[in-house]
């Protein structure tokens, strides 16, 4: 009896051990899968800079006249914290609407959705538009928008992202891809200026900067 007794409480301490272990090897897993998440996470938008460059520096469609001294765009740090999820309403009025560009002339768009997030704890909304010829369900949408960073460290005009829309709920909207408007890069081109609507109370320090020649 005193031998069975013996035997059971090993084998109680034995799995006992095991989901001890077991535990470490879950925390210590997860601990390496969100490092390998968040390595990808900018290891993707570096790829990402590293080709808009070689682009930039490669292709007859570029908007750099001198290429032989272009070393790069100007950005600020990566930081997943300004890449939110927003709600969206949808528009009822999809009126067209022109956007006035910087050379006198107009883009035309639909509003197409009002798009709901916070950063910081503080509540905020855009509306991103869509080319009236586009007819997909699920668009890339365009947000031009203007933040506290405009004039400072990013162009005074504002910055833009395209955004697409994956489904009729909630957006993913990552500042960290926020482009200058090529009329940064070269005064020949002409691009839409941001609706004061969309101008965000705070600023969004991620994206590109301005331009240095």
């Amino acid at each position: 009896m005193e031998t069975k007794d013996k035997y059971n409480a090993l084998k109680r301490k034995g799995i006992i051990r095991y989901i001890i272990v077991g535990a470490v090897i879950a925390v210590v897993l997860g601990l390496i899968l969100t490092g390998i998440n968040s390595n990808s996470y900018e290891e993707t938008i570096e790829t990402f800079r590293q080709q808009k460059d070689a682009n930039f520096r490669q292709s007859i469609k570029s908007p750099i006249t001198e290429k032989d001294t272009f070393y790069g765009l100007n950005y600020f740090p990566i930081n997943p914290e300004f890449k939110v999820k927003a709600f969206i309403t949808y528009l009822r009025d999809t009126t067209r609407i022109f956007l006035p560009r910087n050379d006198g002339k107009v883009s035309t768009y639909v509003a197409y959705l009002k798009a709901d997030f916070k950063i910081k704890q503080q509540n905020l909304s855009l509306i991103l538009y869509k080319h009236p010829e586009e007819e997909s369900n699920a668009p890339t949408l365009f947000l031009p928008f203007y933040d506290a960073t405009n004039g400072e460290s990013t162009y005074e005009g504002g910055r833009y992202l395209d955004v697409p829309l994956t489904n009729n709920q909630t957006i993913d909207i990552d500042f960290n891809y926020a482009y200058n408007p090529y009329c940064v890069y070269n005064y020949q081109y002409s691009c839409p200026i941001p609706p004061i609507s969309n101008k965000l109370p705070i600023a969004i320090p991620v994206g590109e900067k301005m331009y240095k020649r």
